[in-house]
């Protein structure tokens, strides 16, 4: 038979609007915007402390992660005490110099001198390891009055230990261009993979009857993260945890469907790889670790020899989904409008069906006080053309996924019926937890006649 060839163009309406996110390798301690060095109330032990952190080392940094401490005793956040100038650590002390008297009077006055209270030091004072801060129990004190300085007998210790809750929340502001579009050229919370097929690349098969070839392939991926969890640690429980991700796909993909005798109906998956960006980690308190997974598969089945090509090209550039892992019930999408080109070409044609799909997810995984808690989730979007070929005077039937294929009585004598939708889904899940579809749609492309 000659090949037959036929070219769909497809953009769905949107469904919503979008956001922004960066890579978290330089996250480091700041003083949160709450604070005002100058305020004499920071000299005075609280519960709770606001700790921030983020990326950007410019004076007036804006916040990319924010942490809401309560403790089980008193916390002292040296960073926050404007008059404190200098301090040092060893291995069983802490040293803190104040700068004027008043402040060290009112240290004098306040802090607690048989110690049951916690400082905080923060990395630029030299007393931790790295971008992060310190923690330290004090057990005892002792004042020079002289040099306005205070040395505490402490022990080093964690969040773990002095946690009675997080409140964590990750955010940097969206930003649209003029389109509608994810853009990513703000500082925040950004991660971006790229894969690229092997020409003529067998990426599954089921010999000797059945090899699907990708000719050639692209995908490409980009991603923005917001969210916000709080963690009960008497209970051990989460109080709350929700993501908003924002999300930009491009595929493009050309396979060809190799048929040479009949073929029961299978589902089929290769994966190009998956990308680990780096953790987003508070040491000690949680690390938030992404993953961006691409697959690509197919259903397919025929009643004889079937050879069938399909390139495809993806675009969609404004995917949204909010993700309550508590309730599924609150977890809703927006965007997520594919730009779709489709090219197929049949040379030997069969009834049965060649179903090509790409699919990408988006896979969250946080731990919690290590390992406290952990839990993983996060979203799957599934485009897939439907294609099912129906020859003539054929009186054979064959299963495709969950529905059988019955042959149709078509005006094509001589020659075979193509019909083709695209179908496109957005699931969210949270691993053995709950799965839930957030959006489905299929929309007819062709049902046509084609003689051979």
């Amino acid at each position: 038979m000659r090949p037959v060839t036929y070219l769909t163009c497809l953009a769905l309406p949107a469904i919503g609007v979008v956001s922004a996110w960066n890579d978290f390798t330089d996250l480091h301690p700041i003083l949160a915007p709450s604070y005002d060095t100058a305020d004499p109330a920071n000299i005075v032990p609280s519960t709770n402390v606001s700790l921030d952190y983020s990326l950007d080392n410019s004076a007036d940094s804006p916040s990319s992660v924010s942490i809401d401490l309560n403790t089980d005793q008193p916390v002292i956040l040296l960073e926050s005490i404007g008059a404190v100038f200098k301090v040092a650590c060893t291995y069983d002390t802490v040293t803190v110099a104040f700068s004027n008297t008043a402040a060290f009077q009112q240290a004098v006055s306040k802090w607690p001198r048989d110690g049951k209270f916690y400082l905080i030091t923060n990395h630029l004072d030299n007393c931790d390891a790295g971008p992060e801060r310190g923690i330290y129990r004090v057990a005892s004190l002792s004042w020079d009055n002289d040099s306005a300085t205070v040395t505490a007998r402490t022990e080093k210790t964690d969040f773990a230990t002095i946690a009675t809750s997080l409140d964590v929340t990750f955010s940097q502001g969206s930003l649209l261009n003029n389109s509608g579009n994810i853009t990513f050229d703000e500082p925040g919370i950004d991660v971006a993979s790229n894969f690229s097929i092997p020409k003529d690349l067998d990426i599954f098969s089921q010999p000797p009857y059945f090899t699907a070839t990708a000719n050639d392939g692209y995908l490409s991926d980009a991603a923005i993260i917001r969210g916000h969890f709080n963690y009960d640690v008497p209970s051990k429980q989460l109080q709350s945890l929700w993501f908003d991700i924002d999300a930009a796909l491009f595929g493009d993909l050309a396979v060809t469907f190799n048929v040479t005798a009949p073929l029961d109906n299978n589902n089929y998956f290769f994966s190009p790889g998956t990308f680990f960006p780096s953790a987003i980690n508070v040491p000690g308190a949680f690390s938030l670790t992404p993953a961006l997974r691409w697959g690509i598969g197919a259903d397919v089945g025929a009643v004889g020899a079937l050879y069938h090509s399909n390139n495809v090209s993806l675009r969609i550039p404004d995917g949204h989904a909010h993700v309550d892992f508590m309730n599924s019930n609150r977890s809703h999408v927006t965007g997520w409008s594919p730009r779709v080109t489709s090219a197929f070409t049949t040379r030997e044609a069969a009834t049965g069906h060649a179903s090509p799909f790409m699919n990408f997810s988006i896979e969250l995984s946080l731990d919690v006080l290590n390992g406290l808690f952990d839990v993983t989730g996060g979203i799957m979007a599934k485009p897939q053309f439907v294609n099912e070929l129906n020859v003539a005077q054929s009186q054979t039937r064959i299963r495709r996924a969950n529905r059988m294929i019955w042959p149709r009585n078509v005006t094509c004598s001589n020659g075979f019926e193509f019909r083709s939708a695209f179908n496109f889904s957005v699931t969210a899940f949270v691993t053995n937890s709950w799965e839930r579809t957030l959006y489905n749609t299929e929309i007819p492309i062709e049902d046509k006649c084609y003689r051979f």
